[in-house]
């Protein structure tokens, strides 16, 4: 039986990366799911994760669940996220 990865707990249960590609420009971005369940709530959907683009400043991403698998994968750069508190 084939399940959708629809949410970000069943991303985190089945130890997957969350990839945000921007639509205008192409660039990518890997984050573990795990990670991105400590600053969101693991019950919301993928495609409403709020992911904005570094190079061109959109904030339409296209956001899809992805495998990651150690003996066929090459290197990749996964990214870590952080919140940063800002000073007045």
């Amino acid at each position: 039986m084939t399940m959708t990865i629809d949410t970000l707990g069943k991303a985190v249960r089945h130890k997957m990366l969350v990839v945000a590609q921007c639509r205008g420009c192409g660039r990518e971005a890997r984050f573990l799911a795990s990670d991105l369940a400590q600053f969101y709530n693991p019950g919301r959907s993928l495609s409403g994760l709020p992911f904005k683009c570094r190079e061109c400043n959109l904030g339409d991403c296209r956001i899809s669940a992805s495998e990651y698998l150690n003996d066929r994968t090459r290197e990749i750069i996964v990214w870590r996220p952080v919140k940063v508190k800002q000073s007045n």
